[in-house]
């Protein structure tokens, strides 16, 4: 394999961490919607969670709520750090605790990031770190015309939860289901971009615009164009929101991609270098614009399985 799939968003304790332990939770399931709030516990005084489909799993406390709630960072491994492909972009704390969530206890570990603004609510928990064994979002209405899709669950409790899609043999590609994403593209990668404009005549054209990636942290992006879809699962996608290729992190290294109405030069001499450096992250967000014909997002801890019920684009 030339790449194993990486998560756009990494968490790093300082220390080994178990995973939380869990209750006999096979038949569980938690359902909300996009952007909603529910009502929760940790360590018994109420908090107000987003659910995060394509975000970190972990539950991340905004630091204003724990100091409301009087949590102390624990006095071994209590350190963490925030990445983006590989960068460090936030110092933090963390700690066991117990919190309560759809009417399930759980023990995990909380985080929070002083220098990352403030989430809605008091905070964010991922399908990994929660004690149910299904998170279902409702997207909109059912159709006769909708099939499901199911594809393989990865992803790490200390990442994010996401599956694979394979752009060539020995290739993966790590796919989130970004719901908390508001922009109407998707967002790939500039090795992922770079191995897709390849594959179906894709071109970048006007200037570059930032993108929110997680917690205030940007990046900038290109539109590309594709002279035939990228298929995935329901989806079909002609413009592609690509990283700019940069050195910001691992996710901006990768070849380039022709420009849109480029003339090539048979005389112009290019040199270029072998050196061994950070391997390029081949990742894609897709947005909550392309779940537009969709009904349900299930992610299914016991099944291994994340599965859409959508009409098919193609």
């Amino acid at each position: 394999m030339r790449y194993a799939l990486v998560p756009i968003v990494l968490l790093a304790l300082a220390g080994a961490s178990a995973p939380p332990d869990r209750q006999s939770a096979a038949a569980t399931e938690l359902t909300t919607t996009p952007g909603a709030l529910v009502e929760a516990e940790v360590e018994g005084k109420p908090v107000r969670l987003q659910l995060r489909a394509g975000g970190p799993d972990r539950l991340i406390l905004n630091g204003e709520t724990v100091a409301r709630l009087g949590i102390k960072r624990a006095d071994f491994f209590g350190s963490a750090s925030f990445s983006v492909a590989g960068r460090r972009e936030f110092k933090g704390e963390s700690r066991p605790l117990d919190f309560v969530i759809g009417g399930m206890k759980q023990k995990g570990r909380a985080f929070w990031f002083t220098d990352a603004p403030p989430q809605t609510g008091d905070g964010s928990i991922g399908p990994l770190a929660l004690p149910q064994a299904r998170l279902r979002f409702d997207l909109g209405p059912a159709a006769a015309d909708q099939k499901l899709y199911a594809f393989p669950y990865y992803g790490a409790i200390n990442g994010q939860s996401l599956t694979a899609h394979e752009l060539s043999p020995g290739l993966r590609m790590g796919v989130s289901f970004d719901l908390e994403e508001t922009g109407p593209y998707p967002i790939a990668s500039a090795a992922a971009g770079a191995v897709i404009a390849n594959d179906h005549g894709g071109t970048v054209s006007g200037a570059s615009w930032d993108v929110e990636i997680i917690f205030g942290v940007k990046r900038p992006v290109r539109l590309m164009t594709l002279e035939r879809p990228f298929v995935f699962g329901p989806f079909a996608f002609r413009q592609i929101a690509v990283r700019v290729r940069n050195r910001v992190d691992a996710a901006g290294h990768g070849a380039d991609i022709p420009e849109a109405g480029a003339v090539e030069d048979p005389s112009e001499v290019v040199v270029t270098a072998n050196a061994k450096g950070v391997k390029p992250v081949h990742s894609f967000a897709i947005p909550r614009a392309a779940f537009a014909p969709c009904s349900t997002l299930l992610f299914d801890k016991a099944a291994k399985t994340i599965s859409v019920m959508c009409r098919p684009a193609v």
